[in-house]
């Protein structure tokens, strides 16, 4: 019986090795001026946010944050910061959690350069103060990849940026099963059949996708 391969979208790889990665992801990190002075709350949407707030303000470790995800809260926790809150999605979530319990906290969002959601300037129309700093982006690494992907690949994204950069370099068969990180990342792809993780983890996802390839040999 041949097992479907999988391959993983994403910066980094994953130790399963049941997985195949494909780096076509890199991360820049920025430098912006931040000042934590007037701030009473930070915002993380990943991993990469905390690391790149580390790298320009490690100070940052005194402010309460709100994490997206487990993997981004488990990261704060390991640098040393104080969580307040932390949701399964990305946007509506969020903005319902800060509107509800944080509406006179002075935030920074310390963001990746492109955002699929408009959470921060919804919270400001209503008065909420948020500051946006990009910290990080993602982009597409511009090194040759010589892969041929088998069609009845599944294929984990694990964001936007993870999609966008495959469909530039690589073509979305109707044959591949994709599986997203998450609701965001599933608006990405239209009218096509999207299996969602059920929480927005990579190893969710691997789990999620080892399922489909076991059912659909």
């Amino acid at each position: 019986m041949t097992i479907r391969p999988i391959y993983l979208l994403s910066v980094t790889p994953s130790d399963d090795p049941d997985i195949t990665h494909l780096p076509i992801l890199e991360t820049a990190w920025l430098q912006p001026k931040v000042d934590l002075s007037r701030i009473d709350g930070i915002i993380f949407t990943s991993k990469n946010g905390v690391d790149a707030l580390e790298k320009i303000a490690p100070e940052w470790k005194s402010v309460p944050v709100l994490s997206v995800g487990k993997g981004t809260r488990q990261r704060v926790e390991a640098l040393g910061g104080t969580v307040a809150g932390t949701v399964k999605g990305y946007g509506e979530m969020l903005y319902e959690l800060i509107r509800e319990r944080f509406p006179r906290f002075r935030w920074l969002y310390a963001r990746p350069r492109v955002v699929a959601s408009d959470f921060a300037s919804r919270l400001r129309e209503e008065g909420v103060v948020v500051e946006e700093a990009v910290v990080y982006e993602t982009l597409c690494r511009a090194d040759k990849m010589d892969v041929a992907i088998p069609d009845d690949s599944i294929l984990i994204f694990t964001s936007p940026s993870a999609l966008h950069c495959f469909q530039s370099r690589f073509v979305l068969a109707q044959t591949h099963s994709v599986v997203a990180i998450g609701r965001t990342t599933e608006k990405s792809l239209p009218g096509r059949k999207v299996h969602i993780a059920p929480e927005p983890t990579v190893a969710a996802c691997i789990t999620l996708a080892k399922q489909l390839a076991k059912e659909q040999v």
